[in-house]
């Protein structure tokens, strides 16, 4: 649309637009009301012999207006690819836009059309609100990643301090510990030696004795040389000892001896030093990031991988099964799921890598939702009984205990020792401990028509409850304040929800119909998600860590007996 001005005043001069974009000022001869440009008579031959540009309205120079369209002002936008050129061009097929360069020699077979022409509304599109989706997500990553940078450092700073102490104490205790091998054996070559020598001592000192009393011998019989009666006595007597001194010498001879001792080096250390052994190892573990750069789930697409007979247990149809209905789903290990199958009045547990239902409990009514409180338990509302009822899930489904509420309870999730419920008649939300104690209460029927389904963010700071009276979903605080209220002519009977790891809150339709839209976290904005081989889902399951997006369909599907098994890529 054109705003008005005077038509052909022969006082103002326009330069030609296109030609102003190459470096060129050329008096314009005429105005092309598609393209929104002032252009000269090359450009308008040009303009009407290209197929794309050959039908749109050239205004002459007297028709020409003064001013141009403030609702569509031509774009100034130069070529990735060639860089003289402004784009002007959108092919549709690749959903890409270029120059008219581009377009002559890679989009000659493809719809193409004026960026003029298909830009109208477009800031009203979900094109604009995925892209500041985007870059808020890219941004929030972003800041994140400085984080975990900056934390990353004092971390490797710590490490480093850590496994520097480790290896100097380490080398303490090897030097402490050689210290202590060398005091012993120097202690053993000098308790050894020691004893040695005072044998030697003791040894030494009966020689001496041995000696004198020999002497002894040898002046007695010089003594009495003269007197034969004393020396023949004396000889007797000393005949007699030198038998006992012999008998001594002997003994002394064969205890004259020591200990010889030779160093032999351990063997493991000596192999140790001629190895070049090191003081020990680094054991390197790499720690990765947290995850917070994931893709958002607004960005993700899904490809559907399966359908799952929830009806089969062991391969065998169960008869006295009513058709499922499928109302809540809950993770309660890798491989497992535990669903609440209002219908049939039982909980069950489906191994979706196995492709079957692997234990059931039958319940005395029927089960509303299910939530997951920790590796070995989960919990499920009753709304006939009023009660929380407690399960077991390890080894097959038992019942633990039981909570009793009111009646009317629907939804349940569960996060960090807090429980949300829903009640659907009278309407009201509870925040509730492991216990049973409500903690707090939305009970204001001006906000809440009908809640039915809950989800808690990761960070337990906000609870979101799909209001299928009001076709609406709410956003609450964990205290009960409302934060805001999402509302879409594309959204009606909002059932089945959960909140992503972005932050996004991904709710299912039900009203039969194949919409699940993603609500974007901070905006009161419905986006798509488009997801195929489903006809009216109910509710759903995300487990972002293996990329998986487990959706049922409502009990009057012809799908109900199945779960769709999606891949999110």
């Amino acid at each position: 649309m054109e705003v008005s001005g005077r038509r052909g005043s022969p006082d103002i001069i326009r330069s030609c637009q296109p030609c102003k974009g190459d470096g060129d000022t050329v008096q314009a001869e005429g105005y092309c009301e598609n393209c929104n440009e002032f252009i000269c008579s090359s450009c308008i031959k040009a303009h009407r012999k290209l197929a794309g540009t050959k039908n749109h309205v050239i205004k002459s120079k007297d028709e020409m207006p003064t001013v141009l369209s403030t609702q569509s002002a031509p774009c100034t936008e130069l070529c990735d690819v060639h860089m003289n050129e402004i784009v002007k061009f959108y092919c549709q097929d690749h959903d890409s836009v270029g120059c008219g360069d581009c377009m002559v020699l890679e989009h000659t077979s493809c719809k193409v059309q004026l960026v003029s022409d298909v830009s109208c509304n477009y800031d009203n599109g979900d094109d604009l609100v995925r892209i500041k989706h985007r870059i808020k997500h890219l941004q929030k990553n972003l800041d994140s990643c400085k984080q975990e940078l900056k934390s990353s450092l004092i971390t490797a700073d710590e490490i480093k301090i850590t496994i520097l102490k480790e290896i100097k104490t380490f080398r303490k205790e090897m030097d402490n510990y050689l210290d202590r091998v060398e005091k012993d054996l120097i202690q053993e070559v000098e308790k050894i030696s020691a004893s040695d020598i005072a044998k030697q001592q003791t040894i030494q000192g009966r020689c001496v004795a041995l000696n004198d009393e020999i002497e002894q011998f040898k002046r007695k019989k010089e003594q009495f040389a003269d007197n034969i009666n004393n020396l023949f006595v004396t000889s007797k007597q000393i005949l007699k000892k030198l038998q006992r001194c012999n008998e001594i010498n002997e003994e002394i001879s064969s205890k004259s001896q020591i200990t010889t001792l030779k160093f032999a080096p351990s063997k493991e250390l000596k192999d140790l030093k001629m190895q070049n052994m090191c003081l020990g190892n680094l054991d390197r573990q790499v720690k990765k990031f947290s995850g917070r750069c994931r893709k958002s789930i607004v960005d993700r697409k899904t490809h559907f991988v399966k359908k799952i007979d929830i009806k089969t247990i062991s391969g065998k149809k169960t008869k006295s099964e009513n058709d499922c209905f499928i109302t809540g789903m809950a993770i309660i290990s890798e491989a497992e799921i535990l669903l609440a199958d209002s219908k049939n009045g039982s909980l069950k547990v489906l191994n979706h890598k196995e492709g079957k239902i692997t234990s059931t409990l039958k319940l005395a009514n029927w089960p509303a939702d299910v939530t997951t409180i920790n590796s070995s338990s989960a919990a499920t509302t009753l709304p006939v009984k009023g009660k929380i009822m407690f399960i077991n899930t390890q080894n097959g489904l038992s019942i633990s205990h039981s909570l009793q509420v009111r009646e009317g309870c629907c939804g349940i999730d569960h996060h960090n020792g807090i429980m949300a419920l829903t009640f659907s008649k009278p309407a009201a939300v509870q925040v509730l401990d492991m216990e049973g104690h409500i903690l707090h209460q939305v009970s204001d029927t001006s906000i809440l028509g009908c809640p039915r389904c809950v989800s808690l963010s990761n960070n337990n700071e906000s609870m979101y409850v799909s209001d299928w009276e009001n076709n609406a979903v709410h956003q609450f605080t964990l205290t009960g304040h409302l934060k805001t209220t999402i509302k879409s002519k594309e959204m009606k009977y909002p059932y089945g929800l959960t909140v992503a790891n972005c932050g996004n809150v991904v709710v299912c339709d039900a009203d039969i119909s194949d919409k699940i839209g993603v609500v974007v976290s901070g905006k009161s904005e419905l986006l798509p998600l488009c997801v195929q081989n489903v006809l009216d889902p109910f509710s759903l399951l995300i487990c972002e860590d293996q990329g998986k997006l487990f959706i049922s369909e409502h009990r009057h599907s012809k799908e109900c007996n199945y779960i769709k098994e999606y891949d999110l890529k």
